[in-house]
């Protein structure tokens, strides 16, 4: 029989042996133990503490029992009986059996943190921070409890007072694992994404291989708009860990943003594999798809996350986008409306919806429901934008023009076009400094705008230098010969302030009553007018330019243009020369332009830029256009223009008229329909036959008739 002496000597070194990670010869120690003294309570509770951590859990219960029968108030084995129901997962018997140790035990700091974590993986906070707050009171020095407190108090949205108690272990301890991750974490849901990538770096400094630091970085570079860098995180954080399941979420969502659309498409499908029931990952792969016109394929797949989960509204928003690119109207403002039913404050939704019913021409309804989509999300840049083109085509010019500045914050709007650091300016005085206005978007918008500069001009105080693009320079410079107009890509002088021309209108408070619109505002070169002049001067027909479609890369294109085969046969009438100024016919015009022979003269090899345009303009008697830079070329050189607008309309043309503030020669002729076309060109062939007959009063809007 072992004596009492010796069984103290041997529990000593049992407890050493498992303190020193030997737990099989603390286990055979306490077994010979409890041989000769099966009630013994010490080798008990240390042969159950064994059992579990070796995964002998059945065995260690049944110790654990013994050890209760015993000595029902034995508080270490209350907390290893806590210990215990955390692996198994039962989060409320843990907090109890922690609570009943800390009741015994009241002075362990060590059962008062135990308790605290279990509190807190029952996300009942707020216990558990006043369980960290006693475990710090009872031992100060103790970094767990204070690293659990800020955990605590993260869990309470105190994201303050958390990021305070992080730094405080970091006082202590700046390599304590997992601080600097929860430090960025608590960081990142403030908003204060510079600081949490500091964080996060630092942490990396310290464990440089740590995959959950990679993901987090590359989350907080995300939200600042620093994609690529971005990327190369989630792609190291999968390469540490291969099974991590958000990173390659994460890596596909940003590389879809980021417009490497193929790679995105080949992780979502990935990432759909492995979890089918991923509706969002389907949604998003549709959305995907959508983008690389993949219109059938997008459908379906919104259609298999609507299958998984039928009220998820991003998929019925992504669904109607699909339709509106189909000109399916009617169906695409019913997905988006199926989407705010499903989730009356989802944002994206309404402002989809928005444009939906704006393309259906419900605009009074578009703009109701655009307020309401920025009244959910007042910093989504482009709901502002669209917003703007409601009120401006409502006729609202100085609220729109206000909201129209969201545009620069748009970044698939701002894409390509020229980024200034200096400040913009705002209408003051120059007082000696130099302005850069430079031109955005399309050609038609600088045509459009470039009237402003003469105001600008004018204001005098300074030099003004004016930036656009090539196509349009040389016409340009002849109407601004007084200011230097260089094209993209030519050299800028030093210059102190800058504006984009489309921000004229807001600095000028520009109404519908107030739109500087004196025609022409451009001229074309003499020479080369006289050239089209001599060249024309035998046809004695109306001589008649057509333009029928515009950039297919455009947005809006599919409802603005039409083929060849839709617009020449409708316009051939008696006494009327048609001429082709449409610069690159497309594949299915050219049989068609074939057929009509000399019906149909085509002008396009000889047009280089759009001075050469402006040229042939002014020698035709009219020109009829989609929404298109010749149209905007023929209205600024106050020639009789005759434009086909869909019904979906861009916002300068306004509601309702028939004529444009902007243009005064320029007559509208305006679909009654989404794609209804036939009713538009049968009206404009009728009064082309009219014109040709002699009603030459009809070429302009009735307001500049004589």
């Amino acid at each position: 029989m072992v004596v009492g002496t010796a069984v103290d000597r041997m529990m000593l070194d049992a407890v050493e042996h498992y303190g020193a990670g030997r737990a099989r010869e603390a286990d055979a120690l306490c077994g010979d133990i409890l041989k000769a003294h099966p009630d013994h309570i010490a080798a008990l509770h240390l042969s159950a503490v064994i059992a579990f951590v070796t995964d002998r859990a059945a065995e260690g219960a049944v110790l654990l029992n013994r050890v209760f029968r015993l000595d029902p108030q034995h508080g270490p084995a209350f907390a290893t009986l806590g210990d215990a129901l955390v692996v198994k997962g039962e989060r409320d018997g843990a907090v109890e059996a922690f609570r009943r140790g800390v009741t015994l035990r009241p002075q362990d700091a060590g059962l008062h943190v135990k308790l605290g974590v279990a509190l807190c993986d029952a996300s009942r906070f707020d216990e558990a921070e006043a369980a960290f707050r006693r475990a710090i009171a009872l031992d100060g020095g103790m970094i767990r409890a204070r690293f659990n407190l800020a955990v605590a108090l993260a869990g309470q949205d105190r994201l303050v007072e958390a990021e305070a108690a992080y730094r405080e272990v970091i006082a202590r301890d700046p390599v304590y694992r997992g601080v600097w991750l929860n430090l960025g974490n608590a960081l990142f849901d403030q908003k204060r994404f510079d600081a949490a990538v500091t964080a996060y770096r630092r942490g990396l400094d310290a464990e440089p291989d740590h995959a959950g630091l990679h993901c987090a970085l590359g989350a907080a570079l995300y939200r600042q708009d620093r994609l690529e860098d971005a990327i190369r995180c989630f792609r190291r954080t999968i390469k540490l860990d291969p099974d991590n399941d958000a990173a390659p979420r994460l890596l596909a969502l940003v590389l879809h943003e980021a417009g490497h659309r193929e790679e995105a498409v080949r992780l979502y499908r990935q990432v759909s594999a492995r979890d089918p029931s991923d509706h969002v990952i389907l949604s998003n792969l549709g959305a995907c798809l959508f983008e690389l016109g993949q219109h059938d394929e997008a459908i379906g797949c919104c259609e298999l996350a609507l299958a998984v989960k039928p009220d998820y509204a991003p998929a019925h928003t992504n669904l109607g986008i699909v339709f509106e690119a189909q000109n399916q109207v009617e169906a695409a403002v019913a997905a988006h409306r199926r989407a705010v039913a499903i989730d009356p404050d989802y944002a994206k939704g309404h402002a989809n919806l928005a444009v939906a019913l704006r393309n259906a021409g419900e605009i009074d309804e578009a703009i109701a429901v655009s307020r309401r989509a920025i009244a959910l999300d007042p910093e989504q840049p482009l709901a502002h934008y669209n917003h703007a083109h409601f009120l401006l085509m409502n006729g609202e010019f100085e609220a729109g023009f206000e909201e129209y500045q969201w545009r620069r914050k748009c970044k698939k709007l701002v894409d390509g076009d020229p980024v200034f650091s200096e400040p913009e300016w705002q209408g003051e005085p120059l007082a000696g400094r130099t302005l850069l206005l430079f031109a955005e978007y399309g050609l038609g918008d600088v045509l459009n705008f470039v009237r402003y500069v003469p105001m600008v001009i004018a204001r005098g105080g300074g030099r003004v230098v004016l930036q656009v693009q090539p196509a349009v320079a040389t016409l340009i410079r002849a109407m601004l010969p007084d200011i230097a107009v260089l094209a993209r890509g030519e050299t800028l002088p030093p210059f102190d302030l800058q504006l984009p021309l489309m921000s004229l209108p807001r600095i000028f408070r520009t109404t519908v009553d107030t739109i500087p619109a004196s025609v022409p505002y451009l001229h074309a070169d003499p020479v080369k007018l006289a050239r089209w002049r001599r060249a024309l001067e035998a046809v004695t027909a109306l001589k008649v330019g057509v333009v029928w479609a515009g950039n297919p890369r455009h947005k809006g294109d599919s409802q603005r243009s039409l083929q060849a085969e839709a617009v020449l046969p409708q316009l051939i009438v008696p006494g009327v020369q048609l001429y082709s100024l449409q610069k690159e016919p497309r594949r299915e015009d050219d049989p068609v332009l074939r057929r009509l022979g000399g019906a149909v003269v085509d002008l396009a090899p000889a047009l280089g830029d759009f001075a050469d345009t402006a040229a042939a303009v002014s020698a035709l008697d009219l020109v009829i256009a989609v929404d298109t830079a010749v149209a905007h070329v023929a209205g600024a050189l106050g020639r009789p223009v005759w434009m086909l607008c869909p019904y979906a309309l861009d916002w300068r043309w306004l509601r309702d008229r028939e004529d444009t503030p902007w243009y005064p020669t320029m007559r509208l002729f305006r679909q009654h329909k989404p794609q209804a076309w036939d009713r538009v060109l049968e009206r404009m062939s009728a009064e082309l036959a009219r014109v040709a007959a002699g009603e030459r009063d009809l070429l302009l809007p009735p307001a500049a008739r004589g």
